[in-house]
C-alpha cells in the first residue's frame, strides 16, 4: 500500500510492502521518521498481512485518526484504498503506487457512475491547473506592489482568501515571549474588524520555525486545547521568513461550515508565505533606504552649519596673518577650529578633535567651540577656559566622549604666546629664520573625562614672523597604499621652506593627497597657521 502525504511539511510518499510492517514515529531507529514536537518517538506502526493493511497506534501521546474517527491506545485499524491518515501536521492518503500489481476485487456500477461521476478531460484538468498559477502569479503581483505593512498584509490575506476557500484569514506579528501578537491584517468575509478575535496559539507554535501547520475538519489531536476552545474546524497557519528569522504568520481558521477548501491551499499558502516574505524584506529595504537619505541630509545640514562656524580662510592685517583649511570626512566633522581677535594686540587660536564621527561628535564640537569662545572672549586665560570647558563636558557627555584641545592666546606687545596643549601634540613651530621647531610634549589631560582636572598654561616667546601650524591627527596618520604613513617629519620639512601662513596650509593638504594617491584623505582633515606679522 501507498501512503502519499497530502497536507503538512514536504515529505516524501513511502510505500508499506506485503507481509511486511514500518514503524513510524520521531526516533531515529524508526523506519519511517517524522520530525516534528507533536509525533512521539514511537507513534504508530503500520502492518500488511493476509487479512489486510493496519494502523496500529502505539499509545502516542497524541495519537492517529483515521478518516477523522480518532483511534485508541493499542487498536488495529484496517486501512482501505482512499484513507486519511492524520498524525501530527501531516495527513497522508492510502492507495497504490504506480507500477504496482494489486489485486482488488471490483463491481458493477457503470449505471451510477454514468449519473453521478463526473469525468475531467486533459483540457479540464489543463485549464484548472492554468487558473491555479494565474492566481499565484496574479496574487504575487499585487502582493509585490505594496508600499507599506499594513497594505501587504490586506494584500496577502484577500490573496490567501482567494486563492484557498477559506473565508477568514489573517496576517500576524509576534509581539513579544508571552504569546502576545500583532494584527497586521484581518479579513472575515466583508469584516476587516478583528476586535475580540482570538487566535489559536498551538497553531502558531507549529509555524513559528516556518514550517505549515495544518489541521483538516474535525482533527484536533495534537493542536492543543485551544483549538476546541474556540470550535476550530479546519485551520492552516504559515511562517512568513526572512533570511530564517521568523517575521509574521498567515493564519487561516474555519469556524463554521465553509465552500470546499482546496486540497493545495497548504502549498498555496506556503508560496504566497514566501512571497510576502521578499516582499517584507523589500519594505525594509527602502524604509533603511529612505532612513539613509534622511541622514544624510541631516549630515549635509551639520555640515554646512559646521562651515558657518568656521572663520575665514585668509587673514592678513597689521599685526597677525593666518591660513586654515577645513576638510570634513564622510561625515560631519569631530575637528574644531577658532580664530577669535581679542583685541589689536592679542588673538586666540583654538583647535581641537573630538572622538568618534559623525553627529554627536559635530554636536559636541559645537557645544565645546561656543563654550571655549565665551570664555576666552570673557577674558579667561587658556587653563582657565579648557578647565571650564571639560569641566561642563565631563559632567555631561558619557564615558567614553572626550575631545583633545589646543587653546593658546597670542600677544604681540608681549611677543608671547601663552597656550595649553590637553591631549592634542600635533603642531609645529616655524621661526622666521626659516626652521621648523618640532613643539614641547603636550602636558595636559585629555578634556572630558575627570571633571576635576586641572591644567596649567605654558608659554612661549614669538618674534614677528613666527607661526605657529597646528593639525588634525588626520595629517600625519595618512596612509599610502602600502600603509606607510605620512608622519609628523614631513611636516616640519615642508612648512620650513613655506613663506607665509596661506601657503602653509595649502602645500600641506596638496602633500598629503599626493601622498594618499587620492583627493579623498582617510579623515577629517584640519590645518592652521597663525603667526605674528
Amino acid at each position: 500500500m501507498w501512503f502519499e502525504p497530502v497536507m503538512g511539511p514536504d515529505f516524501d510518499g513511502f510505500w508499506l510492502e506485503p507481509g511486511h510492517e514500518l514503524l513510524v514515529g520521531r526516533a531515529s531507529q524508526c523506519d519511517i521518521r517524522l520530525p516534528d514536537a507533536t509525533i512521539s518517538r514511537q507513534h504508530f506502526r503500520l502492518r500488511s498481512t493476509e487479512e489486510g493493511c493496519f494502523a496500529i497506534d502505539l499509545g502516542s501521546r497524541l495519537g492517529i485518526s483515521v478518516n477523522d474517527l480518532q483511534s485508541t491506545k493499542e487498536s488495529k485499524v484496517l486501512l482501505k484504498t482512499g484513507d486519511l491518515i492524520s498524525c501530527g501536521p501531516w495527513v497522508f492518503r492510502t492507495g497504490t503506487r504506480s507500477g504496482a500489481s494489486v489485486s482488488m476485487q471490483t463491481i458493477d456500477d457503470s449505471v451510477e457512475v454514468e449519473a453521478r461521476v463526473q469525468r475531467m478531460s486533459q483540457s479540464d484538468i489543463g485549464a484548472l491547473a492554468q487558473h491555479r498559477l494565474s492566481l499565484l502569479i496574479d496574487s504575487s503581483a499585487d502582493i509585490n506592489k505594496a508600499s507599506n505593512l499594513k497594505e501587504l498584509g490586506a494584500l496577502l490575506v484577500k490573496s490567501a482568501i482567494d486563492g484557498t476557500g477559506f473565508q477568514r484569514a489573517a496576517m500576524l506579528m509576534p509581539a513579544d515571549a508571552e504569546g502576545e501578537i500583532e494584527v497586521v491584517a484581518f479579513l472575515d468575509g466583508n469584516s476587516r474588524d478583528a476586535t475580540g478575535t482570538t487566535f489559536s496559539r498551538s497553531l502558531l507554535e507549529g509555524a513559528c520555525k516556518g514550517d505549515v501547520a495544518c489541521m483538516l475538519s474535525g482533527q484536533t489531536a495534537g493542536f492543543g486545547q485551544s483549538i476546541a476552545d474556540l470550535n476550530i474546524h479546519s485551520a492552516i497557519c504559515s511562517g512568513l521568513m526572512v533570511d530564517d528569522v521568523l517575521v509574521a504568520y498567515l493564519y487561516l481558521d474555519a469556524r463554521e461550515q465553509e465552500r470546499q477548501i482546496q486540497t493545495d491551499a497548504a502549498g498555496f499558502c506556503q508560496a504566497l508565505c514566501r512571497m510576502a516574505g521578499l516582499a517584507y524584506a523589500n519594505l525594509r529595504r527602502l524604509e533603511m533606504q529612505i532612513r539613509q537619505i534622511k541622514l544624510e541630509q541631516d549630515i549635509s545640514a551639520a555640515r554646512e552649519a559646521q562651515q558657518l562656524m568656521i572663520p575665514k580662510d585668509i587673514g592678513v592685517g597689521e599685526v597677525f596673518g593666518w591660513g586654515h583649511i577645513f576638510r570634513p570626512g564622510r561625515e560631519a566633522s569631530g575637528d574644531l577650529l577658532d580664530i577669535i581677535p581679542l583685541s589689536d594686540s592679542r588673538m586666540a587660536l583654538v583647535v581641537g578633535d573630538v572622538s568618534g564621527k559623525g553627529a554627536g561628535a559635530a554636536i559636541m564640537m559645537a557645544a565645546s567651540q561656543s563654550y571655549l569662545h565665551s570664555r576666552l572672549i570673557k577674558g579667561s586665560d587658556p587653563a582657565e577656559a579648557v578647565a571650564a570647558v571639560n569641566a561642563f563636558i565631563a559632567r555631561r557627555s558619557a564615558m567614553n566622549k572626550f575631545l583633545t584641545l589646543w587653546v593658546g592666546v597670542f600677544d604681540a606687545e608681549m611677543k608671547e604666546l601663552t597656550y595649553v596643549d590637553a591631549g592634542h601634540g600635533h603642531w609645529a613651530i616655524r621661526r622666521a629664520n626659516g626652521t621648523a621647531e618640532a613643539p614641547p610634549s603636550p602636558d595636559g589631560f585629555l578634556v572630558g573625562i575627570d571633571a576635576t582636572s586641572e591644567y596649567r598654561n605654558a608659554t612661549l616667546l614669538v618674534e614677528p614672523g613666527d607661526r605657529i601650524i597646528i593639525f588634525s591627527d588626520g595629517i600625519p596618520e595618512q596612509q599610502t597604499k602600502g600603509e606607510e604613513q605620512y608622519g609628523v617629519e614631513r611636516v616640519y620639512d615642508l612648512v620650513a621652506e613655506s613663506p607665509s601662513a596661506e601657503e602653509d596650509v595649502k602645500r600641506l593638504l596638496q602633500a598629503v593627497i599626493k601622498w594618499a594617491g587620492h583627493p579623498e584623505l582617510d579623515d577629517d582633515t584640519t590645518i592652521v597657521s597663525l603667526g605674528l606679522i
